[in-house]
């Protein structure tokens, strides 16, 4: 990672795709002047997200022209563009979260409650607003649902555990080692299930050939996704969002469940798709669903910009321990 100094405010750039502690570089730059509809948004935390490390390494390199700013999820004070100057905002609907000024559509600035607090606030949009989604709308899930989630101990498999406890849905928690039913057991699921990603490791409680199961939320793939299919009843659904795996869900899968219904969810095509004012409203149920611990997130570090690296290095060696952030004020 280069650090290029001449100018008076620190961002990160990528010129070229690959793994991010290669790819991802420091600079400092002059904000350019604001455009009509344009706020100027000061950063106070952003956070490093998986899905930030997929799009710096290229796998969506057909919509991501180059060069670009990461950072799809932050929070920061209005500093200028509006009557909303002095107003803590969620600036979305683009990238350019790791960096201490950005330049955002003023449409796209969401007002934060006054009760959230930084850390919270800069963790409260891909992971509750996926979770929350698939839930209340690909889902439509009802009290009495029976549910699958896959990697239960990870941030957001915990956060579709308590919300859809608050939804009256019942769940079946996936972990894929021993050890992690111990941060899930907090959650209190209905059954807990280890189902390793690869190898023919015998689990700790037997998976029905067709289980009952309403629906799985999978973000895992590759052969756990077949594994997982076995769980839902006929007619269910199976929603995938992920593949930690770093596996495509095998082809097999919708000749082994061609009865079962499939779909994928993508917060950017749900949020570009439904339009501001739906982003709006399902923020303002998120809010208090952060407040009262439901879909609040672990912080596992914050690091200052200027110590980027050190936080890619952290996020590359345990994702699973909690959210890193970056303190873009320093």
């Amino acid at each position: 990672m280069e650090f290029t100094t001449g100018k008076s405010h620190l961002r990160a750039v990528v010129r070229h795709f690959g793994p991010a502690i290669e790819s991802v570089q420091l600079e400092s730059y002059a904000p350019a002047l604001l455009k009509v509809g344009e706020l100027r948004v000061k950063m106070q935390f952003s956070t490093i997200n998986p899905s930030d490390l997929i799009t710096i390494s290229g796998a969506y390199s057909s919509r991501t022209p180059l060069p670009f700013v990461p950072g799809f999820e932050g929070v920061g004070i209005v500093e200028a563009g509006s009557e909303l100057v002095g107003q803590r905002v969620l600036p979305l609907g683009s990238a350019g979260a790791w960096q201490q000024y950005k330049h955002c559509d003023a449409n796209w600035c969401f007002a934060v409650p006054d009760w959230l607090t930084d850390e919270q606030a800069a963790t409260c949009y891909v992971n509750p607003m996926t979770a929350w989604l698939m839930l209340t709308e690909a889902l439509a899930a009802a009290p009495g649902m029976k549910i699958v989630v896959s990697a239960a101990n990870s941030t957001i498999g915990l956060m579709l555990i308590r919300m859809a406890k608050q939804l009256g849905l019942t769940v079946t928690a996936i972990v894929r080692h021993a050890g992690a039913e111990n941060v899930v057991d907090n959650t209190e699921p209905g059954e807990l299930l280890i189902l390793p990603h690869t190898g023919n490791t015998t689990y700790s409680n037997p998976l029905p050939p067709i289980g009952d199961a309403d629906a799985v939320l999978d973000c895992v793939g590759g052969k756990t996704a077949m594994k997982l299919a076995g769980m839902v009843r006929q007619g269910g659904k199976f929603i995938s969002y992920g593949l930690l795996s770093g596996d495509p869900i095998p082809a097999s899968f919708w000749r082994y469940r061609p009865d079962i219904r499939f779909s994928y969810f993508h917060l950017r095509q749900w949020v570009h798709t439904a339009g501001r004012d739906a982003l709006a409203a399902k923020l303002n149920e998120i809010f208090p669903l952060i407040r009262d611990g439901i879909a609040s997130s672990r912080i596992a570090g914050i690091f200052p910009l200027n110590e980027l690296p050190a936080a890619l290095s952290v996020m590359s060696q345990n994702s699973s321990q909690g959210k890193i952030l970056i303190h873009c004020d320093r």
